[in-house]
Formats: C-alpha cells, structure tokens, sequence
C-alpha cells in the first residue's frame, strides 16, 4: 500500500494513538514478527499457537514504524515504543482493524480487483486468471491460499500503485464469512467455480454452501459481472434476487456462454476447443480443469484480452503444490492432491486417477478423512467407496476411521483394501505392498496431513529423487 500517516490509519481502523511516534510509515505490513523490517506497520495477531504480543519487543528492535493491538499496552512496552519513536495503536480487534483498513485502502485505487471464491478450484483457478492476466498487465495475486479474514486483507494491502490488477481467493468456514469478506474486497469481477458439499458440519446442505458462496456478489463494485458454472441449480436459486450480469461456463451441450467441447486428456493435460473454434491446451491434470480454464478465459475476455493471448497465458501454467500435482517417485507416477478434500474434489482426483493415461500400471488411491462434514460424513464416505469401485482402482488404502467406511464399501465392491490410523501408518505400510510400478493418488482433508505418506515412497538412491513426471 502506499504510506498513508498514522492518523489516516488509525481514523479507518477505529484505533487510539497511545504514543506518538517518529519513524516513518513504508506502507508494508507485516503480521509475523520474524519478518519485520525498518519502517513496518506491524499488526500483533493472537493464532491459535502464537500471541503476537508476546513478540513486540523484538518487533519494536527490528525498526518498525508502528504496531497496532488489541485493547491496551504494558507501561515497560509503551515506554520502549516511545522511546525509539514507534507509533502504538490500540484497538478492538487487531484482525477486525487490518480489514478496516484494506477496505479503506481499497476504495482509493483504480487496481481491478477479480475475486474467487466456491467450494473447489479457488487457488487453481486464481492461478490460472493470474498468469493469462500477465500477457498483457502488471498485477498481483494473492500468496498460497490467503482467502480468509487475515490473508485477503493481507494481499489487498500488498498491491503497488502500477499493479493493474489483483486477483484475491475467498474461502469459507462458516456462513457470513463470504459476504464479509467480499465487503473488504468490493470485487470488480467474481468468479464463483463450483458449488460442493463443504463445511456441511456448518452449511447444513448444498443449498446452504450456496447461499454462502453467493454472497460474494453483494458487495460487488458497480458493474461488476460473476463468472459461474451452469451446472448448479443451487447457486443458480442463490442468485436469483441478484441483478448482477452472470456469464456462465460449461461443458459441450449445456448452453453455456463458453462451452468446451473436443475434450482430451494427456498425461501433461488437456486439450479442449472453446465453443466449437480456438482450441486451447491447458498443463494441468484433470477434467475439471477445463472448467476452471474456461472462467479464466471469460475472465480475460471481459479484461479485453484476445485469444493469442489467453492461449499462451494457458501455456505457461504449472499445478499449484499438493494439488493434481503429478510426480515420479522412483518407479512410482504420484498425483499428489494432497492439500485438502471434500466429496466433489475426491470424486474429481479418483476420476483423474482412472483416466489417467499409465498403461497397465497398477492404480492406487491412498485417502485420507474428509472433515467438517457433520451428519453427511457417514453417507458421503460411503458414497466415495463406491465411488472407487466404480472406476476399478486396484488398491484403496484407507487412513483415519472416517475413510474405513469407504473401504467397507468398496471392499463391498471386489477393490482390495487396506486400512491405517494415520498418514505415517500408511506410508510404512505401503513399503511391502508396493510392487514398483503403480499409479497412486494422495488425497484427504488438510488435518489429514497425506503429503507425510511421500516419505515413504521416496527412493534410497539419492539420483532417483522425486522429479516432476
């Protein structure tokens, strides 16, 4: 951001100066102690492991310009504060005051902000609106998956005067936190990329993550338009009181805007022809992530961009980490999807693994729980045991009580299954089951941590060590 004075910063924060600093303000925020720099603005976060309060004094060392905090202040702090000149601002929340202030920063720019949300495909799809993007304009996206209350602020308040554009993700773990961080954001462009059974421990149904997945779209800036699949008759309810412009994406036949059609897989990616006309290749693994391409484009399009360039923007991607990820592990070909998972994402990796072009190699699925279901969590692991009968995988290796219950129903089924505790529990056990040539998927819910069964599968000889397949 650019350097706004502390009395702008703390008038939008709703904050109270407690000293009176000297040092001047950068513009760059920083929320990690370890990480502050002369001139910083540094907001003390309370985690779930850190207290960021604890660090000022090594904040206040490292040259920062000022700290903003919840409620008060220790006498020895402020005095230290005082001292070397850093300005100290109290207020309710720290977290509530760093969205305060990427809104208000926000509302200054000319910067198009194109924001992301829906149940699966957001860092992928914000990845790939990223790159087709840059063909033609300077912008930013946000880190990794920042796309909750501390991380889209975050990559609002890292955006520079030239950045033409900037692309946020905005996820969900409970309702209301779309809706409010789309009123930090204030889209230019939303895109919505699917509507799948997340969170249902708190969404209650598909119609419920629905609504919370639409409510990005009410505190949209003027003339703002949603880009949004065709393939949801929940969101489409959700968004029925909306007047904003929608342009939808989908599949050959289903009377899209933009509809793929030609569809081929390869082990690199697919292939597809966009509305019967310009084909585009796209490096990354999965049906789905025709899907995906197809908001990119439309996205580009509505950013004035022409097909040469949205064509090399495709060529130029590469799979986000632990996401359809593909990996050779000595003789093993590993799509590591590891990241995070729910019913819709599980079905699309097992439906990435069955068609994935490996001859006679054997196809493995290593699962890990799907968490946060709530009462679909029975059904819904049952339903992904049948799920991996029906593409014929060879071995289902089940990690965590909740996924035993897919492996009763695709043992149920003819698949040979296995069963461990935990993501370490697999990997040892893996070492005397594999033969040397197999196809294996890793995928599970984040608490799930599947990307430690990799240790396993890691070759002895230094020279064989994982490579891209």
């Amino acid at each position: 951001m650019e350097p706004w004075t502390f009395d702008q910063i703390r008038r939008v924060t709703l904050g109270r100066r407690l000293t009176r600093g000297t040092i001047g303000f950068t513009g760059r925020i920083c929320t990690d102690s370890r990480q502050a720099m002369p001139g910083d603005l540094f907001f003390a976060i309370k985690g779930a492991r850190f207290d960021a309060r604890e660090f000022l004094p090594d904040v206040i060392g490292r040259g920062a310009a000022g700290i903003v905090l919840d409620g008060e202040a220790s006498s020895d702090l402020l005095a230290k504060a005082e001292r070397v000149g850093v300005t100290v601002l109290a207020t309710d929340s720290t977290v509530k005051a760093l969205n305060r202030l990427a809104g208000a920063v926000r509302r200054e720019w000319r910067t198009r902000v194109i924001a992301v949300g829906g149940s699966n495909g957001k860092t992928t799809t914000k990845g790939i609106i990223y790159e087709v993007l840059s063909t033609k304009f300077g912008g930013y996206a946000s880190p990794k998956s920042f796309n909750n209350n501390i991380g889209l602020p975050l990559t609002l308040l890292a955006v520079e005067p030239q950045h033409e554009f900037v692309v946020v993700e905005i996820g969900s773990n409970a309702p209301g936190e779309v809706e409010s961080l789309g009123l930090v954001a204030q889209p230019d462009i939303a895109v919505i990329t699917s509507i799948g059974m997340e969170h249902l421990e708190f969404f209650g149904d598909l119609a419920g993550v629905a609504r919370e997945e639409a409510s990005l779209v009410r505190h949209v800036a003027q003339g703002a338009v949603v880009f949004m699949p065709n393939d949801s008759p929940e969101l489409e309810e959700a968004l029925r009181m909306s007047r904003i412009s929608r342009f939808t994406v989908g599949y050959g036949g289903t009377g899209a805007e933009l509809e793929a059609t030609e569809i081929v897989e390869r082990p690199e990616g697919v292939e597809f022809s966009l509305n019967g006309r310009r084909r585009f290749t796209v490096p990354l693994l999965g049906r789905h992530n025709v899907i995906n391409s197809l908001l990119a484009i439309g996205v580009a399009r509505r950013m004035g961009l022409d097909d040469e360039l949205i064509a090399q923007g495709l060529l130029r991607l590469k799979p986000a980490p632990m996401r359809l990820e593909s990996q050779r592990l000595g003789e093993h070909i590993v799509i590591n999807d590891a990241y995070n998972a729910n019913p819709t994402s599980v079905a699309s990796a097992l439906e990435v693994l069955a068609r994935f072009p490996a001859g006679r190699r054997r196809r493995v699925a290593i699962l890990g729980d799907m968490l946060e279901l709530g009462a679909a969590s029975e059904p819904c692991h049952r339903e992904i045991g049948r799920c991996v009968a029906q593409h014929q995988i060879d071995l289902l290796v089940a990690v965590g009580p909740l996924m035993r219950l897919a492996a009763e129903e695709a043992h149920r089924q003819g698949v040979a299954i296995k069963q461990a505790d935990s993501a370490g529990q697999a990997g040892a056990l893996l070492k005397g089951l594999l033969k040397g040539d197999e196809l294996i998927l890793l995928k599970g819910s984040r608490g799930m941590r599947m990307e430690e069964v990799l240790k396993a599968l890691e070759p002895a000889d230094p020279a064989a060590m994982m490579q891209r397949a």
